[in-house]
């Protein structure tokens, strides 16, 4: 599929080049404001973010079709995610499943620890509550095709114009990064751990064979960076736009331009964890000369 969306572009690019009054070649960088936003079916874990600073930057292809119209195809990377702090919600099968491989890797589970842990999962409330600083970071690369229409300012070199289109995107990496040390809670109130929520022969068993559980689940934790990759969907789609200002000095020029982008499909695998859509604001300055 990704290569099918990269030929249907560079061929619609391809053909359009050919009636191209000028090409132009560009660079950009700037800022992000990205955030993760509740979809259809919300969450605990879902809910809550607010807008991150991340970064921007990306080159793109200018095919100047008349005067004042023109495509642009580009190809960037876009810092996405969004931060939330104070008491939360986190999805406990992820923290089950750590220490699962955790057990079974250090000497493998006898059938006394396998129903221990049993217990444990069957206990556990779906999400446990922390109180944190917490930034989900997503890399993307992104693939917008823009359509762009611009009109001159008197006889000044300066340039107002405005684009939008379609773009799709790919992820690079997830992490969710967790600061701060406290307990985990069964609910937002912060009244009972984890721990007190396991059965009493479950935490002979646990405490006994794996005391570093026990800790995990009734004392303080140091909160860290996990990788949420394998829990994201790999593409998305959606639309994007800027409105911008150039400053035209020969046949190359300077710009800043501010604009955002929204996907449509939502980020996660699972929709037990919600279903977010991400989007970002933006600014960014550039330059683009002429390729011939």
């Amino acid at each position: 599929m990704k290569k099918v969306i990269i030929s249907t572009v560079i061929s619609v690019l391809t053909v359009c080049g050919l009636f191209a009054q000028d090409v132009k070649f560009g660079i950009k960088g700037g800022m992000n404001l990205p955030n993760i936003m509740s979809g259809g079916t919300s969450t605990p874990v879902s809910e809550g973010y607010k807008s991150r600073m991340a970064a921007g930057w990306g080159i793109f292809t200018e095919l100047q079709v008349t005067p004042p119209f023109s495509l642009r195809l580009g190809v960037e990377y876009s810092g996405m995610g969004g931060k939330k702090d104070g008491m939360q919600a986190m999805p406990t099968q992820r923290l089950l499943s750590e220490m699962a491989s955790g057990m079974a890797g250090m000497m493998g589970m006898t059938p006394e620890q396998e129903m221990a842990f049993g217990m444990l999962a069957s206990t556990t409330p779906q999400y446990y509550y922390a109180n944190l600083k917490n930034t989900v970071k997503f890399d993307y690369v992104m693939i917008p095709v823009w359509a762009q229409y611009g009109w001159d300012v008197g006889q000044s070199p300066w340039r107002v114009y405005v684009n939008a289109g379609p773009f799709v995107s790919f992820i690079l990496s997830g992490k969710q990064v967790s600061k701060g040390t406290g307990r985990l809670f069964s609910d937002a109130s912060g009244a009972t751990t984890l721990w007190d929520n396991v059965p009493e022969q479950a935490k002979e068993v646990i405490a006994s064979q794996f005391p570093a559980i026990a800790g995990t689940l009734g004392g303080d934790v140091r909160f860290g960076t996990t990788n949420v990759t394998g829990e994201l969907r790999g593409a998305n789609f959606g639309v994007s736009g800027n409105v911008g200002l150039r400053y035209q000095h020969n046949r190359n020029y300077f710009f800043i331009e501010a604009g955002g982008n929204y996907g449509f499909i939502a980020v996660q695998q699972n929709d037990a964890n919600g279903n977010n859509r991400i989007g970002a604001a933006s600014i960014m300055l550039g330059y683009a000369f002429s390729m011939f």
